[in-house]
């Protein structure tokens, strides 16, 4: 067998390589993947599949990102799961961003990431006021996005006990966690160049798109997702969903209480509670007359008595709820306003208490504090 023969064989073997091994673009047009991540078998069709990014998190191996996989007919990340997995931050990272690049660029557009913030996906020296640290891109305390973060050893194993702001840039690194997110998405501008493509006979790596959409081998997100995914236990969804959770409570409300706020809350709390019971107290040294037009006032205001005790259980539970979704302005008003009312109360049935004591001694001595 001479040479020739050698190469015919090559080139049918090559010929031969199934499609789904590259999940990207033809190599020659792109130099920056030569490290062959997006080199592997994808033989799924993602045409309409989802993938849904939930939190990132921290783990014994490093933080990680927990997404789920959706098959078609997914209703909007509702049904047809394929499962939950872990990813990590720089896989991910890295899968997202060239997914949201090529959905730029079939759209004629170019979505710029700088090449300094994707170094940090790796365990980087910096120098920063003349000290060296070991940096790399984690999880935020939030779970919804990322920042760089600072490691005492050469493998961004060990984070440092305090975070150092280093002016390194990472606003280009977007992921829109706890949103469902196409794995193809289509565009009539790349319709158009595929056609132009067809028309002059591209190959199959250099032919993406049919019909407005991306073909099953280009989604880089979902395939290399699928590709690199890692088991999520229980202890790892567990996780998720408590980031997810914080993470919602924190968006619906702010910051919480601080060290000084939560003082006070048990300051107005216990100070309404002092009123309450001295207001009860005093309200049964109350003559049966005087008692008796405290109720009729109160039925007027058309508030049935036995229903104020539940008001006021009501009203508790609902300064409770205020304090746990962190509401504070809403908080502050409600706690002062019933201790306000309630000191009122108080010191109103003290002052009437005091003027039926005067009358009862004016009554008993008489004008000239003699025995009438």
């Amino acid at each position: 067998m001479n040479l020739s023969h050698f190469f015919v064989i090559a080139l049918a073997m090559f010929a031969t390589v199934p499609g789904g091994v590259w999940a990207g673009e033809n190599k020659n047009k792109n130099q920056q993947d030569d490290d062959g991540f997006f080199y592997f078998e994808n033989s799924h069709d993602w045409s309409q599949s989802a993938i849904y990014p939930m939190s990132c998190i921290e783990t014994k191996n490093g933080d990680a990102v927990v997404y789920s996989l959706y098959n078609k007919n997914h209703n909007q990340c509702k049904r047809n799961q394929m499962g939950t997995y872990k990813m990590s931050v720089e896989n991910f990272i890295r899968a997202y961003m060239k997914q949201v690049q090529k959905e730029y660029e079939n759209n004629g557009n170019e979505y710029q990431v700088n090449g300094e913030t994707m170094a940090y996906l790796q365990c980087q020296q910096y120098y920063y006021n003349n000290n060296l640290y070991y940096m790399k891109v984690g999880c935020r305390n939030t779970g919804k996005g990322f920042q760089v973060q600072a490691y005492t050893d050469m493998y961004c194993t060990q984070k440092a006990t305090m975070n150092y702001n280093m002016g390194v840039d990472i606003s280009s690194l977007r992921v829109s966690f706890e949103t469902c997110k196409a794995c193809v998405a289509s565009s009539s501008y790349n319709q158009y160049n595929n056609q132009y493509n067809n028309n002059n006979n591209q190959n199959q790596y250099n032919n993406y798109y049919g019909s407005g959409v991306t073909n099953q081998h280009d989604s880089m997100l979902c395939a290399s997702a699928d590709n690199y995914k890692e088991t999520c236990n229980r202890a790892c969804r567990r996780a998720a969903r408590k980031v997810s959770s914080t993470s919602s409570r924190s968006a619906l409300s702010g910051e919480g209480f601080s060290a000084v706020g939560k003082f006070f809350l048990w300051v107005l709390s216990l100070s309404a509670v002092f009123f309450l019971l001295a207001a009860l107290a005093q309200r049964k040294k109350m003559s049966k007359q005087d008692a008796m037009i405290e109720d009729a006032a109160i039925k007027s205001s058309g508030v049935d008595k036995k229903y104020i005790p539940r008001i006021f259980i009501g009203f508790i539970f609902f300064i409770i709820v205020l304090i746990l979704l962190k509401k504070k302005a809403l908080t502050w008003f409600f706690l002062i306003a019933i201790n306000i009312a309630l000191l009122g109360y108080w010191m109103h049935l003290k002052k009437k208490a005091e003027q039926n004591a005067a009358v009862s001694g004016f009554q008993l001595y008489g004008d000239g504090g003699t025995p009438a």
